[in-house]
């Protein structure tokens, strides 16, 4: 029986070391797969990491394109804005305001009533210059009579007719002074100030309205006197203002003045200026561009494309995927670009943001559409902007 039970034992051993065995190949197998999907996978992120390295070393920027148009050279100055015809008025009789008819910020034409003055007292003093105009009238017409039948002498014709023309000044002085109770504008404008109040007594020394007229609008620069033979009459200039974002006025040359200040070594030039919107306003402040000269056939790029090397300029220019850095010959230039006199082409894609620090050659992507230019540069002198 014993017998018997060492066998079975040995024989339950040796069932248990094959299927050891067997699962120790298989959890072999299973490691070796493991492992192989394991180095694939890092194949693979490796890959990728490559790609995404390529594509970072691409430095994205935004770019703009050159192209033909006009630029100017200018003098500039600042200045104020005028206006060519400003009045203060007053009233020429005197006597208390009745009613205020305009206030400030009004507009007004050309024989508006602007203000009433109380004309009880001139309307009878008129009545009476007319009763007595009537009467002298009357008289000297008999008088006429009788001396054209000679029987008065020709002193007391001459006394008649001397208070006939006497009485017709007085009716004359009266009717004037009654149509002096409506004060009224001079010319068109707007009014810029009101000193008077209804039921205050006002005189011929009492201001009572400033009025300004906004269509003859002016600017006086000094210019300095080596530039006495670039300034003639009905020159183009230009206004803008940094109150007035993104407008432009077209101006020109009115009047020079033919001496030059010792003191300053500066002669006055009146710019006159055109704002049919009439954006512009006394007082303003303006810079002031004097065009000079003009190219009409410029290649333009824009300003801020350009990258300062000391005292050289430079620009990038997309080429395929490089920038390539090409150095700027500038010619006229104004606020927003500048003229490039060599090497860059109409339709060259110009690199305006992320020029900065940026390598001859380095891969670029650009990131922006290509904008469309601007028929024009510089000045074009569209009035109101």
């Amino acid at each position: 029986m014993k017998g018997w039970v060492w066998v079975l034992a040995a024989a339950l051993v040796w069932s248990c070391g094959e299927g050891g065995d067997g699962g120790g190949q298989e959890n072999g197998a299973e490691a070796a797969q493991t492992d192989s999907t394991a180095t694939g996978s890092t194949a693979v992120d490796s890959a990728a990491a490559d790609t995404a390295a390529k594509k970072i070393e691409a430095v994205p920027v935004e770019v703009a394109l050159a192209y033909t148009g006009s630029i100017s050279s200018y003098l500039l100055f600042n200045s104020t804005i005028e206006t060519e015809a400003a009045v203060e008025i007053y009233p020429q009789i005197s006597g208390l305001v009745e009613r205020v008819a305009v206030e400030e910020g009004d507009r007004v034409g050309a024989g508006d009533t602007l203000l009433y003055i109380e004309d009880e007292q001139l309307r009878i003093a008129a009545r009476e210059a007319q009763v007595n105009h009537d009467y002298q009238q009357t008289g000297y017409e008999r008088t006429e009579e009788m001396f054209k039948r000679k029987l008065i002498s020709d002193q007391e014709y001459e006394t008649r007719k001397f208070e006939l023309e006497q009485s017709k000044l007085r009716l004359a002085r009266a009717q004037l002074e009654l149509e002096h109770a409506a004060v009224l504008a001079p010319f068109s404008g707007v009014i810029t100030e009101r000193s008077v109040q209804a039921g205050a007594r006002v005189g011929p020394s009492s201001k009572l309205y400033d009025l300004i007229k906004l269509d003859d609008m002016i600017a006086r620069v000094y210019v300095p006197g080596q530039y006495l033979v670039n300034i003639v009459g009905d020159q183009r200039a230009m206004i803008t203002s940094e109150f007035l974002p993104d407008k432009r006025f077209s101006g020109w040359v009115k009047r020079i003045s033919p001496v030059v200040d010792p003191r300053s070594g500066t002669f006055k030039v009146t710019v006159g200026l055109r704002d049919r919107f009439e954006f512009l306003r006394p007082g303003l402040f303006v810079n002031v561009q004097i065009i000079t000269d003009t190219h009409e056939q410029a290649v333009l790029i824009p300003k801020q494309a350009v990258v300062y090397d000391g005292g050289d300029k430079f620009v990038f220019a997309v080429d395929d995927t490089a920038a390539v850095r090409i150095e700027l010959q500038a010619g006229f230039e104004d606020a927003d670009h500048i003229e490039s006199l060599t090497e860059i082409e109409p339709g060259d894609q110009i690199i305006i943001v992320g020029q900065n620090g940026l390598k001859d050659k380095a891969r670029v992507r650009v990131v922006n559409m290509e904008p469309v230019p601007e028929t024009s540069a510089g000045l074009d002198g569209a009035a109101g902007g």
